[in-house]
């Protein structure tokens, strides 16, 4: 009864970066399990056309990792997920999760409803859905987190990705999606102090993303790099590990990591 309770109602806070492959989801979880946040689902990018049996019986990354992991740490219901872009590696799995764990509450940007494949799954899922826009939070950790963006580009692409940060136990946690160096000029634009501690990496490491000077403007001690095993992006760019590696950076890749917010 001890270990279930202790598993089911946890007694610290976690954020998890979840092994979910060439893709992201970051699970974000209060003591006692007050509060679930779920960054992202995770997908495959599928370069490949299947024919229609082949697809049926094609398993998704959730059904390998994010399902079995939130299940076995005994989640029931993520209360916030947020969707930060369009792209399948991020929200492909969306669907098969919302079929095997509750979810309260769908956040998406603007951008995202430009897309018809995207609303699609929406409309399938059948799921409160909240339009973020800049400024909104959600409490969670004796703080918030803060949406610092809802959107630079308006088409649901990797700069118009939702934007999250967290000062959480004095530590400050940056969670980009796949922001690329023009949507990082513009947060520093419009957050021109902004500090932080922990960076999730933009685009996983990418040589588009991880532009030195918001690296240097920004000042984390950790960067986080979620990508998948000799991935065919060659994520991540070594320009981008220099940078890290110039500005003193940690940068462990591969998941799944957690951590108590308390660094």
């Amino acid at each position: 009864m001890l270990i279930y309770l202790t598993c089911k109602y946890p007694f610290l806070p976690t954020i998890t970066v979840i092994d979910v492959g060439q893709g992201d989801s970051i699970f974000l979880q209060d003591r006692f399990d007050k509060q679930n946040i779920l960054i992202d689902t995770g997908g495959k990018v599928s370069f490949m056309k299947y024919a229609p049996w082949q697809s049926a019986q094609a398993k998704t990354n959730a059904e390998y990792t994010l399902i079995p992991y939130l299940q076995s740490i005994g989640v029931g219901k993520i209360d916030h997920l947020i969707l930060t872009h369009t792209d399948d590696d991020h929200v492909g799995d969306f669907l098969k999760l919302a079929d095997k764990i509750k979810i309260s509450e769908v956040l998406v940007s603007p951008g995202e409803l430009s897309n018809p494949v995207f609303v699609s799954k929406l409309t399938k899922a059948n799921l409160p859905v909240h339009v973020v826009k800049t400024g909104d939070t959600i409490p969670i950790f004796n703080s918030k987190l803060e949406i610092l963006s809802s959107g630079y580009t308006g088409k649901g692409d990797n700069n118009d990705s939702i934007i999250t940060y967290g000062n959480f136990y004095g530590s400050r946690f940056l969670f980009t999606g796949d922001l690329e160096r023009e949507g990082e000029k513009e947060l520093i634009n419009n957050f021109p102090l902004l500090k932080v501690d922990v960076l999730k990496a933009g685009h996983h490491g990418s040589k588009t993303s991880s532009d030195p000077d918001f690296i240097e403007r920004i000042g984390p001690r950790i960067a986080l790099i979620s990508v998948g095993k000799n991935n065919r992006y060659g994520h991540p760019n070594q320009e981008t590990l220099e940078t890290y590696n110039k500005n003193k950076i940690k940068s462990p890749t591969n998941g799944p990591l957690r951590c108590n917010p308390i660094l």
